[in-house]
Parts: structure tokens; sequence; C-alpha cells
């Protein structure tokens, strides 16, 4: 991007528990704030080239991975999450979006969370 002379943007996948501790994912939970401060780092560097780097910290999303670990996913986070719900993935495709359009130019070095408000508690589900 540098050496095209062109703006940009980077976008990291990371996860709230890169913002929550969670037991059993030390390592996990690590990685993804690991990544949330590179965010911050590679904007910092790249701002004076039009690039934007940021995050999504993308909690309990409905997928099939999940859905196979725990049949009562949906069920279990939409439980525990202030909007009654378990995230979509087009919830996180939009947030995305979002932060590729020229509407987030001024946007970068942030950690956008998608989790329905699930990390003001963090409360588990049962299954956990």
């Amino acid at each position: 991007m540098i050496a095209q002379q062109s703006s940009g943007r980077i976008i990291f996948s990371a996860s709230v528990t890169g913002v929550q501790a969670i037991p059993g994912l030390s390592a996990y939970g690590i990685t993804k704030a690991a990544l949330r401060h590179m965010a911050k780092t590679l904007a910092c560097e790249l701002g004076p080239y039009g690039i934007t780097v940021n995050a999504l910290g993308i909690g309990a999303i409905l997928n099939e991975r999940n859905r196979n670990d725990d049949p009562e996913y949906e069920a279990h986070w939409g439980r525990v999450t202030p909007t009654g719900r378990v995230g979509l993935p087009t919830d996180v495709a939009q947030a995305l979006l979002f932060l590729a359009s020229p509407e987030a130019a001024h946007i970068t070095g942030q950690t956008l969370i998608i989790d329905g408000g699930w990390t003001l508690t963090s409360p588990l589900p049962p299954s956990s």
C-alpha cells in the first residue's frame, strides 16, 4: 500500500477474548489482545500514508462450528447477551464493510466490538 502511494484499509479479525479474560482461553485471548495492540501501533505507523488499521472484536457468532460444538449454542449465548440473541455472520460482515468504506476514513487504531453488549457484563453461559 505504501509503495503504491495509495490509501488503504487493514482490518484484523480479533475477539472479545482479547478484551475480557475467559478461563481456559488464555493463549487464544493473548493472541487476540496482541492483534488489538498491533492495530493501534500500525495505525500510528501507517496513518501518514492514508492507511487505516482497525480490528473487529468478535463475540459469540452463530456458525456451523459453534453449532457443532454446542447444539444449544444460540440459546446459551443469547441468554447472556444484552441484545437477547447470538450474533450472526452478517453482523460481522456489516461491521467489516463499514470499516472498509470511505465513511470510516477517519477511524483508525480502534477495535469495534461486535458482541451484542456481552462485554458490558461478560457472563458465561452454563455450558461453558
